[in-house]
């Protein structure tokens, strides 16, 4: 199920440990806009494709490296004085979830499910 709710909001989910590096390279209001347009965009794909393992490595590669990255990246933004972006890079990895649009979980669940063939694929939620 946990892999199913990553999997809803796959690029909040993914964006926790990018977003503060690109806050060093770009202006932090686009990054923000960026990342909520991969959501609205990724909410109307969501629930045809399913891929176990993007979900396992962003798993894996977002669990180790969204707090060093927010860590490193929010100081950096305060030693060159740029408190507010240093500030939301910080608190990203708690911020990212209230960005993507609410989904069904169930729909995403049972075809991960099918997928590994732990559900019939002619199984209907």
């Amino acid at each position: 199920m946990l892999r199913a709710i990553e999997w809803c909001a796959f690029p909040a989910f993914a964006s926790q440990p990018l977003v503060p590096i690109m806050f060093l390279l770009f202006p932090w209001y686009w990054v923000i806009a960026a990342v909520v347009a991969l959501n609205i965009l990724w909410s109307w794909i969501r629930y045809s494709y399913v891929n176990i393992a993007a979900a396992r490595a962003a798993c894996l590669f977002v669990v180790w490296a969204k707090w060093p990255s927010a860590i490193g990246s929010a100081i950096y933004l305060f030693i060159h004085r740029q408190f507010v972006p240093g500030l939301i890079a910080l608190f990203w990895p708690l911020l990212a979830g209230y960005i993507p649009p609410s989904g069904k979980i169930g729909v995403i669940e049972l075809a991960f499910a099918k997928k590994i063939g732990y559900v019939p694929g002619d199984a209907e939620l």
